[in-house]
Order: structure tokens, then C-alpha cells, then sequence
């Protein structure tokens, strides 16, 4: 009974110390796949600006970037292997910073131009966006085209394109231009202006933070026309240009990018 309690006692801590040295080298190993993996993540590094809201923001309370812009890169990392870290860089600044490679993506509500191109290498468009109106709280009424507004004052930010644009018309009473969106909201408030003009998705987003009292954003305006909003990197950056490219396709496809676009108010 001794010896084949022995026995049997010794292959138990034979077996004991097998179990052992087997978890062992499955946590070794398991330890240098993530160390591998981990080596092997790329890092990229981007470029946003700090209160362009919606397009890509740093959210004061949560400290944490936000915007269509960067939600949309977010998933395409995912899709194709980097992780994304975020500079908060002023808007004039974003292209000269990506040229001296101190970042290596812009991501941000930058419209390819044809200037800009000359500089820097666009990714296929994220989303496209045009001017909305807004207009006085008690103006019930439904404008859907410029010709609404017809022989009315209107404002637009001085130096935009939609402003020369509006000014070419010729079919409003007065078109005033404005260094800011807050002057223009406070001046249809108080009746000085029938409506304003700005980014349509930048309108929903101050409605939605309560920024806009006195005024309401005209849901369903068909603005002038619509602008492209991309990804820039340095010139000739191929490699990370086309793994956002590609990403972007995958999530076209699989319905992710509808979803951010709605979140923002980016919908047609």
C-alpha cells in the first residue's frame, strides 16, 4: 500500500510539475505574441483643430478629440492595423505641420483645393456638406431655395467663397458680412437680418448645445452647392494614403461611415 501509494504519489507530482511547465510556456508565449503585436501596431500621428465643431473638436469636458473627422479615422484604424494619436493644431497651421513631417495626418474639415494640392496629397472624400440658414425663432417660414430669400438682408462670413457668391446674385436687398458666427446669430435674433449663412453641420451642432436662442436652423434648405471634406497627408505619402483609402471603402461598405455622418448632421 506504501509503494503504490508512493507511486502514485510521485506521478502526481510528476503530472503536477508537466501542468506547470505547459502554463508556463503558454504564458511566455502568449506574453511575446501581445509584446509582438504591440511592436508591430502602427502609430500615426494627426493633426486637428480645437473648436471646429463638428467637423473635429477637443471636447473640454471629456478632454477627448471629437468630430466626424476623427471618428471616421478612428474606424479606418481599426480596419487597417495603426492607432491614431491627436495634436490639437490650429487650422492655418495643419498643412505646414504635415509638410515638416511633425505629423503625419491632417484631421480636420479641410476642403481639397486645388492650391492645397500642390502641397499635400488628398484621401478620397470623407463627406460633403453645404451652407444652412438660420432665421428668427417666431419666422415660421419654410425656405427650401435661395430664391426664398429674395430681396431680403441676408449675412455670411467676409472672406468665404459663399459670400462672393451670394454678393453675385444680386437678388437680395443687402448682404452683410460678418467676422463671426455669433454676431450673425444675434443679429437675426434681434430682426436686423431675415437669415445667416453658415456650414450646415456647424449649425446643427451649436442648436444642439443650446447656442443658438432667438433662432432656429432651417431643416431642408438646399444650399448652393456642396463641398468635400478629406484626409491630407504629405506629398507623396503613398503608403498611409492608401490604407485610408482602403479603410475608407470598407466602412462606405459596411454601412460605418453612414452612421458617423448622421451622428454629425452630415445627411443630404
Amino acid at each position: 500500500m506504501y509503494l503504490y501509494t508512493s507511486q502514485r504519489g510521485a506521478g502526481t507530482h510528476e503530472g503536477f510539475a508537466r501542468r506547470i511547465l505547459v502554463t508556463a510556456a503558454v504564458a511566455i508565449s502568449m506574453a511575446l505574441g501581445a509584446s509582438h503585436v504591440r511592436a508591430d501596431t502602427v502609430k500615426i500621428s494627426a493633426g486637428t483643430t480645437p473648436s471646429s465643431i463638428p467637423n473635429a473638436f477637443l471636447d473640454l469636458k471629456t478632454h477627448e478629440i471629437q468630430g466626424v473627422m476623427p471618428d471616421v479615422i478612428r474606424e479606418i484604424g481599426k480596419r487597417e492595423g495603426f492607432d491614431v494619436s491627436f495634436n490639437v493644431i490650429p487650422f492655418s497651421a495643419l498643412i505646414q505641420s504635415v509638410v515638416s513631417d511633425k505629423i503625419d495626418l491632417i484631421v480636420a474639415g479641410m476642403t481639397p483645393t486645388p492650391k492645397r494640392a500642390e502641397v499635400i496629397d488628398f484621401s478620397q472624400p470623407v463627406a460633403q456638406f453645404g451652407k444652412g440658414i438660420i432665421v428668427n425663432a417666431t419666422d415660421k417660414n419654410a425656405y427650401r431655395t435661395i430664391d426664398d430669400l429674395k430681396g431680403t438682408v441676408v449675412g455670411a462670413g467676409a472672406g468665404e467663397e459663399t459670400s462672393d457668391e451670394l454678393v453675385k446674385l444680386g437678388i437680395f436687398k443687402e448682404v452683410k458680412l460678418y467676422n463671426n458666427g455669433a454676431d450673425m446669430a444675434r443679429d437675426v435674433a434681434l430682426g436686423r437680418i431675415t437669415a445667416a449663412f453658415n456650414d450646415y453641420p456647424v449649425l446643427k451642432a451649436q442648436e444642439a448645445a443650446g447656442r443658438l436662442d432667438g433662432v432656429r436652423v432651417v431643416d431642408g434648405f438646399q444650399p448652393l452647392r456642396r463641398v468635400p471634406i478629406a484626409f491630407g497627408v504629405k506629398k507623396g505619402n503613398t503608403a498611409l494614403l492608401s490604407k485610408i483609402n482602403s479603410g475608407l471603402g470598407k466602412i462606405k461598405a459596411d454601412g460605418t461611415l453612414d452612421k458617423i455622418l448622421k451622428k454629425w448632421n452630415f445627411g443630404d
